[in-house]
């Protein structure tokens, strides 16, 4: 029996660790032919996939005109402010505000709410859509992706990444050729905080029920409570397989840890262009070790994100007797296109599972660090902009982050005063901090069995019989 052709798609490192690195790929083989397309030359992926006896395609990148991108632009401040009206997206632009000109300020917001009241004006909408579906046609490679599918010739298509720029016109050239439509939403964040999706998939795979109520209400033409599947993240099942972990002294010597034993604070740096200002915790930390106020000697490890430069730490911070830096994956040509390796993993479960504490600002890390039972601190005060830090203290509050902050098992730093305590304490009595963790993983993934990729599976599966 001829197994069906499933075209996955790879357009962001994160993808890899999900579809490939947890074994998705090798399950999925057991009933389909995985057909890979992957939008950027990571020689090294698609060697070891093509190696692993998977098919491999390098497929060029969806390509936009100005027309088109602009009608795009105009479709998401509907869709943000008509249809999702979360107040997530609206926290993320005051707080980012205060970095940019007023002028700039005023000229976008201007152009938003002239852009939004046009859409009180009978029929139009529908008329911006119709325009949508006219300049996808000229004003796009739409004609190159059509040919593409057909010589693909594919049944099913699975994407863990329906948002993405990079692959969205292939994406609509599957569905227009009638092919079945899953799928798996990438992080829990993606469905209010990323633009219009405008493919109408057959299946939605989702982190948990909030995601399942947002899939159902901002997209109610397609989702339902039958075709939403909450199957937790899969990217977590690491963290549940004591197999990903290293040896302590093999993790140590791979990030450069000295052999004495001290307690070690991880701190997980944030990416630049969300949080500029973020430098000065990793300094309030290292300041206050350097006057005694934390006890106990210990040692700070700074990971930076995937998508920063560590030299802007580096550049700030400088070289201190008690902190260690640590990268990440990250990719030459963009930062998130690189090839997340199994040793790439491997290193981050070590990171978590080895360091005492996780210092994070309004990260998923949290959620990462609470699989290994962790005391979880975020800083929630801002000594550089004072006047703005109610800016940041309300990123904590946006809809996918919400459930953490409820579930207090993060605590939140109002002060350097405050981080600096809440460092002490957990550092004394970390047993106290962390019966939350539980409550953190049952609200945000759903699962802690380690079988979410399993879920995944056995849902793809079933769709395609």
């Amino acid at each position: 029996m001829n197994k069906k052709r499933l075209l996955i798609t790879i357009s962001f490192s994160f993808s890899i660790r999900y579809l490939y690195r947890t074994g998705l790929l090798n399950k999925l083989r057991d009933f389909v032919t995985p057909v890979i397309a992957i939008t950027w030359n990571e020689t090294s992926l698609i060697k070891e996939l093509q190696d692993d006896g998977f098919e491999v395609h390098l497929i060029e990148e969806s390509k936009k005109g100005n027309q088109y991108s602009n009608i795009r632009t105009k479709i998401d401040y509907w869709f943000h402010g008509f249809l999702v009206k979360s107040i997530s997206k609206k926290v993320q632009e005051k707080y980012l505000n205060q970095y940019l000109p007023i002028k700039q300020i005023i000229r976008r917001k201007a152009r938003e709410q002239y852009n939004l009241a046009k859409f009180y004006i009978p029929n139009y909408r529908a008329t911006l859509f119709n325009k949508e579906q006219s300049l996808l046609q000229h004003d796009t490679n739409y004609q190159n992706m059509l040919q593409l599918v057909d010589d693909l010739n594919i049944d099913a298509v699975f994407t863990v990444t329906p948002f993405h720029t990079q692959e969205d016109v292939l994406l609509r050239a599957c569905k227009q050729k009638g092919k079945f439509m899953i799928t798996s939403i990438l992080s829990f964040d993606n469905l209010t905080k990323r633009g219009w999706i405008p493919v109408e998939y057959d299946v939605y795979l989702v982190w948990n029920k909030y995601n399942k109520q947002e899939a159902i209400k901002y997209y109610p033409s397609s989702a339902s409570n039958k075709n939403v599947h909450i199957v937790g993240a899969a990217q977590f099942d690491f963290y549940f397989d004591n197999n990903n972990l290293l040896t302590k002294d093999e993790w140590k010597n791979l990030v450069g840890i000295p052999a004495e034993e001290r307690q070690i604070i991880l701190y997980g740096g944030g990416p630049q262009r969300l949080f500029p200002n973020e430098p000065q915790y990793l300094q309030h930390i290292l300041n206050a070790i350097d006057k005694g106020e934390i006890t106990g000697n210990p040692l700070v490890l700074f990971r930076c994100h995937p998508i920063d430069r560590i030299e802007r730490w580096k550049n700030l911070i400088g070289n201190h007797p008690n902190l260690i830096y640590d990268i990440s994956w990250t990719g030459k040509e963009t930062l998130q296109s690189t090839n997340i390796s199994r040793d790439d993993v491997k290193k981050l479960c070590s990171t978590l599972a080895y360091t005492d504490i996780h210092i994070n600002l309004c990260s998923t890390l949290t959620v990462d660090g609470s699989a290994y039972n962790k005391p979880q601190i975020g800083p929630c005060y801002d000594e550089v902009n004072a006047s703005k830090q109610h800016l940041l203290q309300d990123m904590y509050l946006q809809d996918h982050f919400k459930p953490i902050v409820e579930s207090k098992g993060l605590l939140l730093a109002k002060s350097k005063k405050e981080l600096v305590q809440f460092i002490n304490d957990t550092l004394k009595d970390p047993l106290k901090y962390i019966n939350k963790s539980r409550k953190i993983l049952q609200e945000i993934i759903s699962f802690e069995d380690g079988k979410c990729t399993d879920r995944v599976a056995s849902v793809i599966q079933e769709s395609l019989r």
